[in-house]
């Protein structure tokens, strides 16, 4: 795996801790949960495009939406996506100044999209299990877009 998915991979697991107050670590044994909502985001690493993705089960899903909130999004589909949409736009953007802190230009060139379900690109950079009390995840990169466009 590059330096460059595994600082992102790293900045991702350290953004659920600070700002959806969720541990999280990759774990390759556990198989995913079946994906509720998978979200993703267009980002410019290096003049390459970089697609990053988060698929949650539904328990990890609402859970997410309501640790960065602050308050329980339970039931809540439209404030629950709005809000893991922005979390994960949060990270990316952290993720973004990192690299430019080291000398990398990566930008995010689109907001966030999401899509009811399952979406997995036809070829895949990195694919990793995320596992966390909150539910399982997992965490995609690709090159090319791959959830249909429901922007938020």
């Amino acid at each position: 795996m590059s330096e460059l998915y595994t600082s992102y991979i790293e900045t991702f697991l350290t953004g659920l801790a600070d700002y959806a107050r969720a541990e999280a670590v990759i774990d390759e044994t556990r198989e995913q949960e079946p994906t509720y909502v998978t979200i993703s985001q267009h980002l410019d690493a290096d003049g390459s495009p970089l697609i990053v993705a988060l698929a949650a089960s539904v328990d990890a899903f609402y859970s997410l939406a309501s640790g960065y909130s602050g308050v329980s999004l339970d039931g809540m589909d439209e404030l629950a996506v709005d809000a893991v949409g922005e979390l994960f736009n949060v990270i990316n953007g952290h993720f973004s100044s990192r690299m430019r802190a080291e000398g990398r230009a990566v930008s995010i060139i689109d907001p966030p999209r999401h899509h009811h379900g399952a979406a997995e690109p036809d070829a895949c950079e990195f694919t990793c299990t995320v596992t966390s009390p909150i539910g399982l995840m997992t965490l995609i990169g690709a090159r090319e877009e791959f959830v249909p466009a429901h922007t938020h």
